[in-house]
């Protein structure tokens, strides 16, 4: 090859991969980024629509990575991965899921997913790559003698139910990279104001070679109730379901008999205490009446009765009284 031929082809190289968009993009200084972590060994999926036929996905051999949007919102300080929550940790590890893109991904198709706001879009015309399900470790350690906090992410699974069999890919190259994220508390200027923190430094490293994992979530061993099989997640499950009912027409209905029962019951018991009432009333009457009948009765049987002359004579031992005659 010709010596200006190679020059030529040496000018134009870097052209071609100056637009290649970095491994981290800034969004906004100290409060949002777009990490783009390689896949090293992990199959690409595709769905080629180009001849607008629902033709099954498919993989192809090509180096990829996978998106995250790292964001930190201004308020309350909550740290995000693709709108999950994974600072401050909760209890029950949120599902995070990632755009599947190539590896040479430029700057201006990042910019186009942001300015749109579809970051779990397809980077291609009629070719899509595929959203796939991440199992990851966390860890957060607070950094020696500061208030900084490191935090840690790292993939080391994805999940797929695109394609015909679904699609389950360790990422265990030792060259894998995960998510390394900083955060400093800023100055409180008040006591009445809270905490809050910001991004000093966002990058990609290399595994540590002894990790202290402080939570590990499997992309199907869990759900949004948290673990499958534990008691956590049993009860978050039936409450879930109950609230559910609660909203629903037939919660609606069970209700709205509920209330003609108690409004039937309530009126039974109004019924029940004023027949009490009435028949309390008779009776103190009747009593009263009783009472006062047996009064009259006493007095009457207590006055002395109109005797006869043999009854007289009976008591008075033989004499009449009024008669001058005596036995």
């Amino acid at each position: 090859m010709k010596s200006w031929a190679i020059g030529i082809l040496l000018s134009i190289l870097p052209l071609a991969f100056a637009d290649v968009a970095p491994e981290i993009t800034t969004l906004e200084e100290g409060y949002g980024y777009v990490a783009k972590i390689p896949c090293l060994g992990c199959p690409f999926l595709y769905q080629d629509t180009s001849s607008g036929k629902d033709v099954p996905w498919s993989s192809r051999e090509d180096d990829n990575a996978l998106l995250l949007n790292v964001s930190l919102t201004y308020i309350n300080s909550n740290l995000q991965l693709n709108g999950q929550t994974v600072w401050p940790s909760a209890s029950i590890l949120p599902g995070i899921h990632s755009a599947q893109v190539v590896q040479d991904l430029s700057t201006s198709d990042i910019s186009k997913l942001v300015e749109s706001g579809q970051l779990e879009t397809s980077h291609e015309t009629g070719v899509g790559g595929a959203f796939l399900g991440l199992s990851y470790h966390s860890s957060i350690h607070p950094l020696k003698d500061s208030a900084a906090l490191v935090i840690h992410f790292d993939i080391f699974e994805i999940y797929s139910d695109l394609p015909m069999e679904s699609l389950t890919h360790a990422l265990d190259d030792e060259r894998q990279k995960m998510l390394e994220i900083v955060l400093i508390q800023k100055p409180i200027m008040s006591a009445l104001e809270d905490a809050s923190y910001e991004i000093t430094k966002i990058s990609l490293i290399p595994h540590p070679k002894s990790p202290s994992w402080q939570q590990t979530m499997r992309y199907l061993e869990w759900d949004k109730f948290g673990e499958r099989g534990t008691s956590s997640h049993f009860v978050s499950s039936l409450s879930a379901s109950f609230l559910m009912f609660l909203d629903s027409g037939v919660w609606a209905l069970f209700m709205f008999i509920l209330g003609v029962i108690a409004v039937f019951m309530v009126v039974c018991m109004l019924c029940i205490l004023s027949l009490e009432w009435w028949q309390d009333d008779y009776k103190k009457a009747q009593t009263g009446k009783r009472r006062k009948s047996s009064g009259k009765r006493d007095v009457e049987m207590g006055k002395l009765q109109f005797k006869s002359p043999e009854e007289l004579g009976l008591l008075g031992r033989g004499r009449v009284v009024g008669l001058g005659k005596s036995d």
